[in-house]
């Protein structure tokens, strides 16, 4: 939890920042059509999936780079207990 603690944060601060676009201007037309694209059935699965893609990829690319970082410090053999972990 504790190394992921950046993804949340920049995740939180990004879903508040959209809550306060739209209480700042609630009359914008565009908020609207926003809500019925995404509240429509067929696009709740599409719209749930979205996060759940951001967040596997930053998990990847963090695993990624930490072995990345092991084998530049001749640590090869590590590796594959960190992906065990």
């Amino acid at each position: 939890m504790g190394r992921h603690r950046a993804f949340i944060l920049s995740s939180l601060a990004t879903v508040a920042g959209i809550f306060l676009a739209w209480y700042s201007n609630p009359t914008w037309a565009g908020w609207d059509e926003i809500l019925k694209m995404v509240s429509k059935g067929d696009n709740m699965p599409i719209a749930g999936l979205i996060p759940l893609i951001v967040f596997f990829t930053y998990l990847s690319l963090s695993e990624a780079f930490r072995h990345d970082r092991l084998i530049r410090q001749g640590r090869e053999d590590e590796v594959l207990d960190e992906m065990y972990k």
